[in-house]
């Protein structure tokens, strides 16, 4: 409960935004299906880089994490029966998932317009939660999760290849007799982590037991390889089909504009240590989602709802938004749609398809939300780009945590009870209730001063919101990557959700990556990357941020960002003329902590052909 710890949560990178912007080069090293030599390993690093290009998913391509592009339809073996279709239910704990399934459910019993009964199982956390009548479960089959689910990262189905949600969906498949499964994940699962479990193939060559695994814990791929009884990957035999997100309308904007982490916001639902942000996660399942509920729009407005609604939109224009009350929705928008593919899933964010140039969603228009484009090719001076972002957003900039002094206790003599006089045994239970009632006091203080860093922290939130709003408009969200002065090498990542933005490190620049990374010129690969190079000197060096919002004054945006730039005047180059001045530039003040450097993203690939190669040098001696 010390500050210092508080700071470094909220100083933690974002998870929703940094699983889609992994570094390029450790996203290759990482990558479990991999095979040994140089070879191999280039074309790993190829297709690794281009995800910093703009045209093909600036700072990351979802589809890349584990070697595959659109999802498309699984390849069968002649005869084989055809992969289930599943739907991922996600959103907040009180947006109306249940609900939502219950309708799913009703539906699919009597048959939606006439039509035949669908039979459909169901994988929930918490079955007595559902509260079905029976006659309503005739064609339904209800799976109630184990403790082990529980027990792992979010107590949800949402870290890649998790070995429980593999063998229930895949024991499901093999009945041979479900139309459709509904997954009905907790308020804090991340649905692009569940999807990556569907497409995750386990080869031969990599199955092993328990190793050190993500952020939910060990992954033993062993297991997982049993678990679905020959097939390739989960996709194989129960194939994601749909991946729905419910929104309480009535909360959204509150929790765009909350710095709080799931842990403290949805007490039971996050586990212990869970550093992630509500807005981040909120604005991870509308970005993903193929079809988007707004639930509970009875409860507003018709204006609040419509301008949820058109936010939604410009969040992720892909999507099927539907507005509804107590989860209202026909059965053929949510089940056995056949909209997900990873690779559409991955370019659907409104960020992505602005900084691409795309057209904006008209509908938007009409409520004046829009987004733009921020470009610059000049570095930003890194004091001043830290006076913007920390006087208008809850910033979260990885910290060092601070060592806690404790005090090393003194040793006590051993005191066999036997020898204890009679009359110590009184002492002895009055010192040990004095201790109690320390230990409580002390836990009531706690209590206290974390109960003011919160409301210190709020008060902070809502200045900040208003400062934004009154210089800038409503941004929702922003996002892109940027240069730093005295950081030639790699660039930074900002990734903003309501009132939280979040600062990393993003990789080198391309510009700095090995050739063998890069796509081989003449192809249009090669063409698309070059588009996002200036010159000889600049290269692909530049700030390039997409803003989305309500009412935004773009030209102050513009205009502030302009003046977090560097200025000639301000280095030690005598010549100005061109762009020399604008590297090198280390000696400027500089309270944003130390990004990676080249050699900590290029060091181990080297290392690691070094090693190959000599494995290789040393086979072919006698």
């Amino acid at each position: 409960h010390s500050r210092a710890p508080a700071r470094a949560r909220h100083a933690a990178a974002a998870r929703p935004d940094q699983a889609r912007t992994a570094s390029p080069l450790r996203r290759a090293r990482d990558s479990r299906h991999a095979s040994s030599g140089a070879a191999e390993r280039a074309r790993r690093r190829r297709a690794a880089a281009q995800p910093l290009r703009a045209t093909d998913g600036s700072l990351g391509v979802c589809a890349r994490l584990h070697g595959s592009g659109a999802m498309g339809a699984p390849q069968r073996e002649a005869g084989a029966a055809p992969a289930v279709p599943v739907t991922v239910l996600s959103g907040f704990l009180g947006a109306g998932k249940t609900t939502l399934l219950k309708r799913i459910l009703s539906q699919a019993h009597g048959g939606a317009d006439g039509a035949e009964p669908i039979k459909c199982a169901v994988l929930v956390n918490d079955m007595a939660a559902l509260n079905i009548d029976a006659s309503l479960v005739k064609n339904t089959k209800l799976m109630q999760q184990e403790a082990k689910l529980v027990e792992l990262h979010n107590g949800c189905i949402c870290c890649t290849l998790r070995e429980d949600l593999v063998k229930a969906l895949t024991d499901l498949a093999a009945e041979n007799k479900y139309d459709a499964i509904v997954v009905e994940s907790t308020g804090v699962s991340d649905p692009q982590e569940v999807a990556e479990t569907f497409t995750y193939e386990v080869g031969e060559e990599e199955a092993q037991p328990a190793d050190e695994g993500t952020r939910g814990g060990p992954i033993d791929t062993n297991a997982v390889k049993e678990a679905l009884r020959g097939a390739a990957k989960l996709n194989d035999v129960a194939r994601l089909d749909t991946c729905v997100t419910v929104v309480d309308c009535a909360t959204f904007r509150a929790n765009l504009h909350t710095v709080a982490e799931l842990q403290e916001q949805f007490k039971g639902s996050a586990d212990e240590g869970d550093d992630r942000g509500v807005a981040p996660l909120l604005m991870s399942q509308i970005e993903f989602a193929d079809v988007v509920v707004l639930n509970k729009a009875d409860l507003v407005s018709e204006k609040e709802a419509a301008t949820v609604e058109a936010s939604v939109r410009a969040l992720n224009p892909c999507a099927r938004v539907l507005r509804t009350t107590r989860g209202d929705v026909p059965l053929d928008e949510v089940l056995k749609t056949g909209l997900f593919s990873m690779a559409k899933a991955s370019n659907s964010p409104g960020w992505l398809q602005t900084m691409r140039g795309e057209p904006v969603v008209p509908e938007t228009e009409v409520y004046n939300i829009g987004s733009f484009v921020y470009s610059a090719r000049t570095p930003f001076h890194p004091e001043r780009l830290y006076d913007f972002l920390m006087s208008h957003f809850m910033v979260l900039i990885p910290e060092e945590e601070e060592e806690e002094e404790g005090v090393c206790p003194l040793p006590s003599r051993m005191v066999d009870e036997n020898e204890e006089e009679e009359d110590e045994r009184p002492k002895k239970v009055a010192r040990i209730e004095a201790k109690q009632d320390a230990e409580e006091e002390r836990k009531q203080k706690e209590q206290e001063e974390a109960q003011l860093e919160r409301e210190e922290r709020d008060a902070m939130c809502a200045e900040r919101i208003a400062a934004c709003k009154a210089a800038f408009g409503t941004i929702l969200r922003s996002k892109g990557f940027f240069w730093i002065a005295g950081r030639d090498d790699v660039y930074g990542e900002w990734g903003q959700s309501g009132v939280v933005g979040e600062l990393s490190c993003g990789g080198p620049w391309i510009c700095k990556m090995p050739e063998d990374a890069l796509p081989e010129e003449g192809t249009e690969e090669y063409a698309e990357m070059r588009k996002d190079f200036d010159g000889p000197e600049i290269q692909d060096r530049r700030q390039e941020i997409v803003f989305i919002g309500q009412d935004m004054k773009v030209a102050s945006i513009k205009a502030a960002l302009d003046s977090c730039l560097i200025k000639p005047e301000e280095t030690r180059c005598s010549d100005t003329s061109g762009h020399a001045w604008k590297f090198g530039v280390d000696y400027l003040e500089d309270p944003i902590p130390p990004f990676p450097t080249l050699d900590d993203y290029c060091g181990e690939e080297d290392e690691e052909e070094e090693s190959d190669e000599d494995g290789e040098d040393q086979k072919g001696e006698p």
